[in-house]
């Protein structure tokens, strides 16, 4: 470290020669002076970077000082020395901005461990954070050879997003790299893991919660309360993207967190379809034929009867509650009416809300470059949530919504994952243009970066024919054309897609907000 130059400033400079030369023998740089008037003269001639300033002091008062040198450099960190613990100088001291504070009478180690505290704190966070990862890698990888369990995953997925949001403090490059490989490395494991075990699901009790649970786990037990149940669903929401607005959502509410499976693909015509029906997709082409359109343009057509699938399926479960409340936030002037009209709802048994903006986000970042600028990564994108969430309509429907002391269950369709390799297809011209999967005829692809679906029945998928199949990618995989590899590949490397098959597709928070006791 670069030799730190320190300004001390104490009316009895004659009895801080032992301090000055303990500070001089561990390579510190001292000046003193006597008195504040100088300290000031002082500060604006001279470069500092770090001043200790007497509390108790004749004339210019320690307080009168500090003002001052702030004056001149808010930036230069002060500790202020002071014989006195009463309560009203700290504050007045603290509003002055000082780094830190220190009763006399001091010792030397007091000195060493203030200017650490300041200087080297940084770098000791650093490593000790770092030998922690080491032990939490270590451990992870001893883990991955183990048989796990789909709550495994779930463990493992909630650590390291835990990671995310420590690693995100501290900036570090190096430990950066090492966690997106962790992450890396997990999700080819945990897609081996859902690839080999999907199919199973389907047909057995002894799985995990998938989509169609949702509305039956969740949201028809509470549907006796006397206040309604606001169902809310922010199509394309990451559990990193929630737990980085939880923090206030948890001022509102007493917050219960769960999390669940996405069914496949984590698409929305399939995902959020499944959580309003109860049903796997191929089973609501059977049942509901009129609701499910073959279409290319999936996502603008196979979504438009969501509340009609819902209110059909909380009938089936036994609640015969009428016509539900249901509304699509899809731009600013829906999520301020939804505002106005929010206290109007409290007599409802069931409003459900789905706001699409983090979903648009997603699709949007891919083509906008001042988009693709301001989410470069993941730990952007989790601050871009957080930004956009305190200024958004939807959080002043939460502030609402908790004066009705109603319960909120608020959960996503789907997440996305940042994709970053590319992976060769070979399809016919009526397979579907989506990245992350694909529905058609004659599909061919790499096996070791696709789960491929032969019989689409087997997976609750419907077929347009007889020969149709799925090929949904792993990991960070996305589908590129042979014959437009590269133009295709430096579209979308490096975009958040949803569709395929990794933890932060297919792990998905889901909170019960319950009012404040």
């Amino acid at each position: 470290m670069q030799q730190l130059r320190i300004l001390w400033v104490d009316d009895e400079v004659e009895h801080l020669r032992p301090f000055i030369l303990f500070l001089t023998e561990r390579g510190y740089k001292v000046k003193t002076i006597s008195n504040g008037s100088d300290a000031i003269d002082l500060v604006s001639k001279e470069d500092f970077d770090l001043v200790f300033l007497d509390e108790m002091m004749p004339g210019m008062d320690g307080l009168s000082t500090l003002r001052e040198i702030k004056r001149i450099s808010n930036s230069l960190p002060v500790i202020m020395v002071t014989k006195s613990e009463e309560e009203g100088i700290m504050e007045g001291a603290i509003a002055g901005q000082i780094a830190d504070y220190l009763i006399k009478p001091i010792n030397p180690n007091q000195l060493i461990m203030a200017i650490k505290k300041l200087f080297e704190a940084d770098e000791i966070k650093r490593n000790k954070i770092g030998a922690q990862y080491a032990e939490f890698s270590a451990e992870l990888n001893q883990r991955l050879f183990t048989d796990l369990t789909s709550n495994d995953w779930i463990d493992i997925y909630k650590d390291l997003n835990n990671w995310d949001f420590i690693l995100d403090d501290i900036n570090d490059p190096t430990l950066l790299h090492t966690h997106f490989l962790e992450k890396m490395n997990c999700n080819a494991e945990f897609s081996n893991f859902v690839a080999d075990n999907y199919k199973g699901w389907l047909s057995s009790d002894d799985r995990p919660q998938l989509s169609f649970d949702v509305v039956s786990n969740y949201v028809i037990p509470k549907l006796n309360n006397k206040a309604p149940i606001y169902l809310i669903v922010l199509d394309c929401m990451r559990l990193d993207q929630y737990r980085a607005i939880e923090p206030y959502i948890k001022e509102l509410f007493d917050v219960d967190l769960n999390m669940y499976y996405s069914i496949l693909p984590t698409a929305t015509p399939y995902s959020r379809n499944s959580i309003f029906s109860g049903l796997l997709p191929n089973d609501i082409a059977k049942s509901f034929p009129e609701y499910w359109i073959e279409s290319n343009e999936m996502d603008s057509s196979r979504n438009r009867n969501e509340h009609q699938l819902l209110d059909a399926h909380v009938s089936d479960l036994g609640f015969n509650i009428g016509p539900s409340k249901y509304i699509k936030i899809l731009n600013i002037d829906e999520g301020n009416f939804v505002v106005r009209k929010i206290a109007s709802w409290q007599n409802e048994k069931l409003v459900t809300l789905v706001y699409n903006f983090l979903d648009l986000v997603a699709h949007h970042r891919s083509q906008d470059e001042i988009l693709k600028e301001t989410i470069p990564d993941e730990q952007a994108l989790r601050a871009f949530t957080k930004h956009w969430f305190l200024h958004s309509s939807f959080y002043e429907t939460l502030k609402n919504i908790a004066k009705q002391k109603a319960t909120v269950i608020l959960t996503t369709d789907h997440g996305s994952i940042r994709v970053n390799r590319a992976s060769q297809l070979v399809a016919d011209k009526e397979t579907t243009t989506t990245v992350r999967y694909k529905q058609g005829k004659n599909l061919a692809c790499n096996n070791k970066h696709a789960l491929h679906i032969k019989d689409p029945e087997e997976f609750g998928l419907p077929a347009r024919g007889i020969i149709d199949n799925y090929v949904i990618a792993k990991d960070d995989y996305y589908f590129v054309y042979p014959n437009s590899f590269h133009k295709y590949m430096n579209l979308y490397n490096g975009t958040f897609q949803h569709g395929g098959i990794s933890m932060e597709e297919m792990l998905l928070p889901l909170a019960v907000c319950k009012p404040k006791k």
